[in-house]
């Protein structure tokens, strides 16, 4: 049986799929990604620091 995740492990999950598209699609530009997702680009580095995201390399968020 599948364990249920908690509310905070699905937010978490949900926001780093969206920092990871986002900065995808701005080809790897932490600017233009925090300006897709409509956030400061400090906050944008604070949420990856907080997710364990490091800065993308060649285009890709790792």
């Amino acid at each position: 049986m599948e364990q249920e995740k908690d509310f905070k492990t699905l937010v978490a999950e949900y926001e780093r799929g969206l920092i990871e598209a986002a900065l995808q699609a701005s080809a790897g530009h932490q600017r233009r990604a925090a300006a897709r997702l409509g956030i400061l680009p400090t906050t944008l580095h604070e949420k990856m620091k907080r997710l364990g995201l490091r800065r993308p390399v060649d285009g890709h968020a790792a």
